[in-house]
């Protein structure tokens, strides 16, 4: 966060920059943005990564898989930072002296202040998963510790017990452990994943389209507008995409608290709302052509709801019921254990 406002990159400290050339400055968002617009998806994917570590730290109840997830995020990161130093952005540029006279030049955006941060960030992420791989590795394998939003714990004082029964007397405080599971509580789990699944099947089945043209059309996918490579999502439909998998990832390997289940609710309107955005500004593109007698034409082509749309509203009310279910499953649990 304290790069959003440090330069992870800056033309200015470079030996080449003048104050007639244009600056060159890159924080954690990217190159500095006028607008939510110019965010490069590179970041958006890194922000998100990192929120969803933070986040998920305090829901797992095993640090196994967060551990090893964090460690590779780390990872990742440093190596995102070692490749921008390596390949710092630049730009050619040209004007006027103050006699009229043409100037130009390059600049180069040099290391900052905001890469050691960076740097620093990466290199915590790291040791943050190697310490929850110690850490999991220092437990004992046979301790116990119930917790009564996950397990029941269901023992019989009128069954006759043996001596080699985990509950018999010779081995006081053992108790015949089940996994108590509601029907709601499943649907918390499983919702999540047909969510998921909706979004999958957008890759391939647009959610706005038009083909009227021969020259130019529009078709918007879960994976962006008229897109064939990774680059061209925008960082809407990226955040999209973090949040499904969030919850889908969340339901599997974890048991989170009751107001996890707000979040996915939230997440599930969010999702919807965005759509009633896409539908009330429809993508467009404009093309210009030539007729066969040599005149100009030119057009703008809009795309409109297809079988997609379907599939996003289907996936945002199933985000939101499992939300509503998790409620559901917690509200049970107190009332089972009571």
């Amino acid at each position: 966060m304290v790069t959003l406002w440090v330069p992870v990159l800056d033309s200015s400290l470079n030996s080449l920059h003048t104050k007639e050339s244009t600056r060159i400055v890159v924080t954690s968002l990217g190159d500095v943005p006028r607008d939510l617009s110019d965010l490069d998806p590179k970041f958006v994917i890194i922000w998100s990564c990192l929120l969803a570590c933070v986040i998920s730290a305090w829901l797992v109840d095993r640090l196994l898989m967060w551990a090893w997830a964090t460690v590779c995020l780390g990872i990742a990161v440093l190596a995102s930072l070692i490749n921008m130093v390596a390949e710092p952005p630049s730009l050619m540029w040209d004007g006027q002296d103050e006699s009229g006279r043409w100037i130009g030049g390059m600049e180069v955006a040099s290391p900052a202040a905001g890469a050691a941060l960076w740097a620093i960030g990466s290199m915590a992420l790291i040791v943050a998963g190697i310490c929850g791989l110690i850490g999991e590795r220092q437990q004992s394998p046979d301790r116990f510790r119930p917790r009564i939003r996950r397990w029941l714990v269901v023992s019989s004082p009128i069954s006759p017990i043996s001596p080699s029964s985990p509950s018999s007397p010779s081995n006081p405080g053992r108790f015949v452990v089940r996994q108590h599971r509601t029907l709601a509580g499943s649907a918390a789990r499983l919702l999540p994943l047909l969510s998921m699944a909706a979004w999958i099947v957008m890759i391939w089945v647009p959610i706005m389209e038009n083909t009227a043209s021969d020259v130019k059309g529009v078709t918007l996918t879960s994976l962006g507008l008229n897109t064939t490579d990774l680059v061209d999502m925008s960082p809407g439909i990226l955040l999209a995409w973090s949040a499904v998998i969030l919850c889908a990832a969340t339901g599997l390997t974890m048991d989170p608290p009751a107001w996890w289940s707000a979040v996915v609710v939230a997440f599930g309107v969010g999702l919807y709302l965005m759509l009633d955005w896409i539908l009330a500004n429809p993508p467009s593109v404009r093309w210009r052509g030539e007729t066969s007698s040599g005149e100009s034409v030119n057009a703008t082509v809009s795309g409109f709801p297809a079988a997609g749309v379907n599939f996003w509203a289907l996936g945002s009310f199933m985000l939101i019921a499992a939300g509503i279910s998790g409620f559901i499953a917690q509200r049970q649990r107190r009332r089972l254990f009571r």
